[in-house]
């Protein structure tokens, strides 16, 4: 079937309103396989237009069309992800925020034009950037030659003179007041006068005039005593008053050129935002492109072909826009090479279980999803493990809490913690006390009989309730085999329950159903059905047995099938086990507690509940998981599916 862009698609979407009526109703949507072709100077602008905000899925190409056509994969634009680096490096710089009004997908330039932009604002951000920093550092320099003369300020006399004399030299520094007190006692000894310039708590500032013939000399001496000598300026001229003066000026002169460039700065930033971000959201785009074009080809003549699964609800929307599209055409494909991926489409209520359905695997588009399934034996299991009202409401709240963080962890946490609540309540439990509300069921420690009993019935019916489910699937792939003959189809959900009819009523009446020889007949009759379900199957059906199966395999298979239906029934013992051990644990906490008193009972109490409730729960959690995969699952779900990866996850990068 080919949709052209001159051709309506009012059929399509009759009938797409009227699939998305009966999807609402399933948990795996179907999928139709949309191949489209175009001219390559278009991709990138159509990409961004008609595909980015979509929920399709992009599928490699060459796993559509014939592998022997020359096609070639798109090359990896690496100067989007480097013209990215820049823009996030400017908006850095300039102090741009993100903002949702630039949150939209479009390109108004190429990556090329993009990346000119950019660099024109950088190097102008880098003038003003290096020009500030020259002034500041300029600055720094004046204070710096401003410290040195400053306590010259007081000396009435031209500095650049006493530098210049001929036949006398100037020192000026600070040395320690201990070590200058030493010199004082020797000033006669000296060949310098010393002037004392101010005092300070730790140091004396001072200046010491000598010959030219003796320089050396005093100098080697101040030396020894930790004179620190302070050089002035060689270009210092005039007196130091005079002098510092004109550095504070100078000063004065550069903060007003900072601010003058930082007005600028600001100017840059209010001028160039716009280009920075709309740059930076065009990159985004580019980016996003550039990981699905992976899966995307062309030709020698400069076309494209691209291939996208699609959601049977949202064909309607696409093919619209598409029509609206020149130069495209496209083709829903009838027959597809590649495996059909699996979205799932389940109520808020129970999506958070399919978390535990896709650890085992995600389920294939011919097999019914378990995940209503899941959620409620899942939800029956906690509860009976876990019965207690106290700590049903502690996971409950703690569920509650860990929602924002995880929201599927923190919803089955919830969905836990209510389980565990309306079985504590049947239970009448209450943090492992059992005398402050009535129980509305059993006591499991007061009843273990009846417990061990409850926990059989209950995996009893889930294993039945699995097993239709197989012969549900079969029903949906048309498998005759699957459907009667199948050990979890209904030959084996007739052996199953006939044995557990004959069990249950003779435990309730004493006696047998039925006599002997009618049982050996039925069950007889059933195992032979299972033991030759391929020769039969081929016998109906009138098709070619696959493979060929030797008898004694046969043989050992059946006797595998019986004995997983005894073991797998008696692994439900678990539940009552589980029920029966949270009393005791909780009865041996307490126990503990009463050994002594005040706050250290009420500590020992509270520990122990904890440990109650993280042990407890992670056991119990791991055993639902146990029963779930081993003995429920291995029944009726292959979980051999691909999940479905939208556009949306294709193409997340990072804001």
């Amino acid at each position: 079937m080919i949709w052209r862009r001159t051709k309506s698609a009012k059929g399509l979407a009759d009938k797409a309103q009227t699939k998305e009526k009966e999807m609402k109703k399933m948990a795996i949507e179907k999928m139709k396989l949309l191949s489209i072709t175009g001219p390559e100077r278009e991709l990138d602008r159509f990409i961004a237009r008609n595909l980015l905000d979509t929920d399709i899925q992009i599928e490699d190409a060459k796993k559509i069309y014939n592998k022997t056509w020359k096609f070639d994969y798109y090359d990896y634009d690496y100067a989007i992800q480097e013209n990215l680096k820049k823009c996030k490096a400017l908006m850095q710089d300039l102090h741009i925020l993100y903002r949702e009004e630039y949150s939209n997908l479009f390109i108004e330039n190429s990556v090329s034009q993009i990346g000119l932009k950019l660099d024109q604002v950088q190097n102008a951000y880098t003038e003003l950037k290096q020009n500030i920093e020259a002034c500041e550092k300029a600055k720094e320099e004046d204070f710096s030659k401003i410290t040195s003369v400053e306590k010259l300020a007081n000396l009435d006399v031209e500095i650049n003179q006493l530098y210049h004399l001929k036949y006398i030299k100037f020192r000026y520094g600070n040395i320690a007041n201990d070590d200058f007190e030493s010199i004082k006692q020797e000033l006669e000894d000296i060949q310098a006068i010393v002037f004392e310039i101010e005092k300070q708590e730790d140091v004396t500032w001072i200046v010491y005039v000598t010959t030219e013939e003796f320089v050396q000399n005093v100098d080697v001496y101040f030396n020894m005593q930790n004179f620190e000598r302070v050089w002035l300026d060689p270009d210092l001229s005039g007196k130091p008053k005079q002098y510092m003066e004109q550095l504070y000026k100078d000063m004065s002169d550069k903060n007003s050129e900072i601010l003058a460039l930082q007005k600028d700065l600001e100017t840059l930033t209010d001028n160039c935002r716009h280009i920075v971000l709309s740059s930076y959201r065009q990159l985004q785009t580019y980016q996003k492109m550039n990981q699905i074009k992976k899966y995307i080809m062309h030709d020698s003549k400069n076309t494209f072909y691209l291939v996208a699964w699609v959601p049977e609800t949202q064909l309607e929307e696409i093919v619209n826009r598409l029509d609206m599209c020149q130069n495209m055409d496209y083709k829903i494909e009838e027959k597809a090479n590649s495996k059909s991926p699996t979205k799932l489409k389940n109520s808020k209520l129970i999506q958070p279980f399919e978390a535990i359905v896709k650890m085992y695997g995600v389920p294939n588009t011919n097999e019914i999803d378990p995940t209503l399934f899941v959620a409620i034996t899942a939800f029956l299991m906690f509860g009976f493990m876990f019965g207690d009202v106290g700590h049903g409401v502690v996971f409950l709240l703690c569920g509650w809490l860990l929602r924002k963080k995880s929201k599927d962890f923190g919803n089955i946490l919830v969905a836990g913690g209510l389980a565990s609540t309306i079985f504590g309540i049947f239970y009448g439990s209450v943090f492992g006390k059992e005398d402050i509300i009535p129980a509305k069921l059993i006591r499991p420690m007061n009843d273990i009989n009846t417990m061990l009993i409850y926990g059989i019935v209950v995996g009893c019916v889930f294993i039945l309730m699995a097993m239709i489910l197989n012969i549900a699937n079969g029903i949906k792939n048309h498998d005759f085999k699957r459907i009667w003959l199948d050990a979890n189809g209904v030959a084996g959900l007739l052996l199953y329950g006939f044995i557990l009819t004959l069990v249950a009523w003779y435990f309730l009446k004493g006696e047998m159903l039925v006599p002997t020889n009618a049982i050996v007949a039925i069950v007889g009759v059933l195992l032979i059905l299972i033991l030759w379900n391929d020769k039969l199957t081929k016998f109906v059906t009138k098709k070619k047995e696959e493979t060929q199966v030797q008898m004694i395999e046969k043989i050992f298979e059946l006797l595998e099938m019986m004995l997983s239906f005894a073991s797998n029934t008696i692994s439900f013992l678990r539940l009552a086990a589980f029920a029966i051990n949270h009393v005791g644990l909780c009865m041996a906490i307490y126990l503990l507690a009463d050994m002594t008193s005040g706050a250290g009972n009420l500590a020992i109490a509270i520990l122990g509940n904890v440990i109650v409730l993280v042990l407890e729960g992670l056991i119990v959690g791991i055993q639902i998981l146990r029963l779930e995969y081993y003995e429920l699952f291995s029944r009726f779900y292959a979980g051999d599916g691909t999940e479905y990866q939208s556009i949306q996850t294709q193409t997340a990068i990072e804001k």
